[in-house]
């Protein structure tokens, strides 16, 4: 499918109900929206409901704290930060975040 095509299916009116189906795709959905403003996503904020529903879509039934062998090819653990990446930009995660209900994106502008 073409890049820009794939653009136009993407519903940048994304809600937290939404979230609750597939928090993969909420996540996905932000990054997105963080590519279409020019950013680079920095970190991936979870909160304690989120965390949850988004290793149980990965067949975990905890928040692991290191490696498991179970995991999806769209999450590495990295040794050197001791926590967990997402996608192929390897944003790291924060899971259980007090701060946040649903799915928060941290970003910075892009360097030129």
């Amino acid at each position: 499918m073409d890049k820009d095509k794939f653009d136009d299916y993407i519903d940048p009116n994304w809600t937290i109900k939404n979230d609750r189906q597939s928090v993969t795709v909420g996540i996905n959905t932000r990054l997105w929206l963080c590519r279409k403003q020019g950013l680079r996503p920095t970190l991936i904020r979870l909160g304690r409901e989120h965390s949850r529903l988004f290793w149980a879509e990965r067949g975990v039934p905890y928040i692991p704290n290191r490696p498991t062998p179970t995991i999806s090819g769209d999450v590495a653990w990295d040794d050197e930060q001791r926590c967990w990446l997402y996608g192929s930009l390897r944003v790291p995660m924060a899971f259980n975040d007090a701060k946040v209900v649903g799915i928060a994106v941290e970003a910075e502008p892009r360097p030129s």
